[in-house]
């Protein structure tokens, strides 16, 4: 019997050239620094090209006047009424309390009000105005109440394949004189290194500014990226964008994320935001969150003024960008990690592939937030 089969079934060695070699691990700890966002966050398995992102909605705190108020009108026109519910109380930009009555119209955008409520005065709106959703109040002893329950929403997000070829001719391989990093033997193991950093790279570059694209439009599917799926919390021309304070900063980051439910925990920000921070007089505080299996250092910051939340910089985020980030919503999907695919020899060539298939996931937009467009930091 020939020594390439075992009762008729090939034995591992022989299909050595066609095993997948998984380097997620490796990846992980080499690129920690330099690609936070697909090194840090939470893997989770996906089984199709195309998935669904579901995020739950929370109410509002927040409508919008559809219609001039005057003092004395009993019925209110909102943008969307169809959050509120009979008892709830709002406020409007007069300081004025307002009690709804009724169930909304939510065909008309009309709320029936008792004025004046909690011993303020009657006043007016303008359309546009910003109203705020206080609070629900009932007796406790109503029944047949209508209630409210907001649909989940869902995104549909795609894998995204990088592939990343590594082809050397034997001739160069076989070169003595070929300039190597430290620990790196030959043009090939040379080349292979140069371009696992380019896929790491590609997968982060696009994890931020990915727009998307169907598979079934396209036959090379593409990731939306954190850009585009924080469509509600997204600024991209900013108040004072070219004299930016901290308090710009706090307003179009935490304050966003929080007004919508969220629990920001996480910022990633550009490489010369870091900049920002010191003409703030804010000076980072570098958190000992450990080394790699390599000995680097893990680079991770913290700042006073932000009350413990963590700061990562992000290399790759384009200049003057920062992510707030609800961090328990944001994970990678990957139907393949990363890895490496031997092609073996042809011709005089060594060939083989590094390759990755996944998208970013991230629950809930109003939980986070993008800020971009900034052109100059201010201390004042």
């Amino acid at each position: 019997m020939s020594s390439s089969y075992l009762q008729g079934i090939q034995q591992a060695f022989d299909n050595q050239a066609e095993i997948v070699n998984d380097i997620y691990v490796v990846t992980s700890n080499w690129f920690v620094n330099r690609c936070p966002i697909v090194t840090r966050t939470p893997r989770v398995p996906v089984g199709s090209t195309t998935f669904s992102i579901v995020s739950r909605r929370f109410r509002p705190r927040t409508a919008t006047l559809g219609a001039a108020v005057a003092a004395s009108d009993t019925q209110i026109t909102l943008v969307d009424a169809s959050p509120l519910m009979n008892g709830d109380v709002l406020q409007l930009a007069s300081g004025e309390r307002v009690e709804i009555i009724a169930d909304p119209n939510i065909v008309a955008n009309t709320i029936s009000v008792r004025r004046a409520a909690e011993a303020t005065t009657a006043g007016t709106g303008a359309p546009n105005d910003t109203i705020l959703l206080i609070s629900n109040s009932r007796t406790g002893a109503e029944i047949n109440q209508n209630g409210i329950a907001l649909r989940p929403v869902g995104i549909t997000q795609f894998c995204q394949t990088w592939q990343h070829p590594v082809q050397v001719g034997g001739s160069l391989q076989s070169s003595s004189s070929y300039q190597t990093s430290p620990g790196v033997r030959t043009p090939f193991e040379q080349t292979k290194m140069d371009s696992l950093q380019n896929l790491m790279d590609d997968m982060e570059s696009s994890t931020y500014y990915g727009r998307g694209e169907d598979p079934s439009i396209a036959s090379r599917p593409k990731q939306k990226g954190l850009k585009t799926l924080l469509s509600v919390n997204n600024t991209t021309s900013p108040t004072n964008a070219s004299a930016y304070k901290a308090t710009d900063f706090i307003r179009d980051t935490m304050e966003q994320c929080r007004a919508g439910g969220g629990d920001p925990d996480v910022l990633l920000l550009s490489t010369n935001f870091m900049l920002g921070l010191a003409t703030w007089g804010q000076a980072l505080m570098r958190v000992n969150a450990g080394a790699n299996v390599f000995g680097t250092p893990i680079d991770v910051f913290e700042a006073p003024f932000l009350g413990g939340i963590t700061i990562i910089e992000a290399p790759l985020l384009q200049p003057f960008t920062a992510v707030a980030l609800t961090s328990s919503e944001v994970r990678m999907r990957m139907k393949r990690n990363e890895f490496w695919n031997p092609r073996g020899v042809r011709g005089d060539s060594f060939e083989g592939d590094w390759m990755a298939e996944g998208a970013i996931e991230i629950e809930n937009p109003s939980h986070h937030a993008w800020v971009e467009g900034i052109t100059a930091f201010s201390a004042n």
